[in-house]
């Protein structure tokens, strides 16, 4: 606040005539504490939305080229991009339409095993775990996806296509 400039005029009375006197001025000087803290705190914040997603990236000519008379051990067919940034760690689940059979429709079918990062699968069709990262973080990483199978002769199999839909999952723990 300004200071502020007062000047103090009084009027009498003296013997029937009025007269002024100025005393003079006064200086205010008016001062207002805004009481003031020794310290003070500022909050900063910022927000990170969750990052969770799956990439299934097919090994180009191989998952739909199986050559079902051949015996295959640890075929790379794909190849899964795992992101995320749970604070709880994250998990794959995988299930197949036919649970771990390449089926021509009714006729036959060739049975096969699969590996997801190295680790064997138990193949289902419901949703089966086979991957936990119980740590939260951020992750970027590929899994590679491997099937084994026993060949057959051609003249064993009744003609057609054989195939299984493979699905995967990422989910927060």
């Amino acid at each position: 606040m300004a200071p502020s400039l007062y000047i103090l005029k009084v009027t009498y009375s003296y013997g029937g005539s009025m007269r002024k006197l100025f005393l003079g001025t006064i200086l205010s000087i008016t001062t207002i504490s805004s009481f003031a803290a020794p310290q003070g705190t500022l909050l900063l914040q910022g927000t990170i939305n969750q990052v969770l997603s799956l990439t299934v990236s097919p090994e180009s000519g191989v998952n739909t080229s199986l050559d079902l008379t051949s015996t295959q051990t640890d075929l790379k067919v794909a190849e899964v991009g795992e992101q995320t940034n749970s604070n709880t760690g994250y998990k794959i689940l995988i299930r197949t339409a036919n649970g771990g059979s390449l089926k021509n429709g009714s006729f036959d079918e060739v049975s096969y095993s699969m590996k997801y990062d190295g680790s064997p699968v138990t193949l289902s069709t419901s949703d089966t775990e086979v991957k936990n990262e119980s740590t939260g973080g951020v992750y970027d990483h590929s899994s590679d996806v491997e099937i084994s199978y026993t060949g057959q002769p051609a003249a064993s199999l009744t003609q057609g296509t054989y195939s299984d839909t493979v699905t995967f999952t990422i989910q927060v723990n």
